[in-house]
Parts: structure tokens; sequence; C-alpha cells
């Protein structure tokens, strides 16, 4: 078991109070089941689920997407603006 980098952008950096985090994952875990790893850390991030966006690798990613130990994943809240 490693760890999975997980960068947290924008609001959701602000409720988790951190910008950076490390999760203990097997391989083959999907994004789906990485959220539950990290909200049980940070659950101020529950009321967000349905606004984030995810990125794996610097590639957008869905729920079932496959994370593996090494990988880097972003937590991308909505932007706004013009």
């Amino acid at each position: 078991m490693n760890g999975v980098k997980v960068l947290l952008f924008g609001a959701a950096a602000d409720r988790a109070g951190v910008r950076q985090t490390e999760l203990s994952v097997h391989s083959g875990v999907t994004l789906g089941e990485l959220w539950p790893i990290l909200v049980d850390r940070y659950p101020a991030l529950v009321p967000m689920r349905d606004t984030l966006a995810f990125a794996v690798n610097g590639e957008y990613a869905r729920m079932e997407d496959a994370v593996s130990p090494g990988d880097e994943v972003a937590v991308l809240p909505p932007v706004s603006g013009g």
C-alpha cells in the first residue's frame, strides 16, 4: 500500500484546511472509493461533492476511473468569473 497525493484547490482547500495531503490506497481503487477516505479525514468537504471535479495526473477523471499509488489527484471546485 502506497500513497496518492491529493491536491485541493479553492473552496475545497479552504474547507479542508489543507492544500495537499496523502492518502494510503491499494492499487486499482477508483475515485469513488477514494472519496470516502478523503471525507473521513476532511468531513467539511461532504457538502461540496456534487460540485467538485477531479483530475488524475493532470487529466479530468470520473468517479469510476482507477487511481494507483503514486498518482496525483486534484480536487477542483467550480470556477466562476469571466
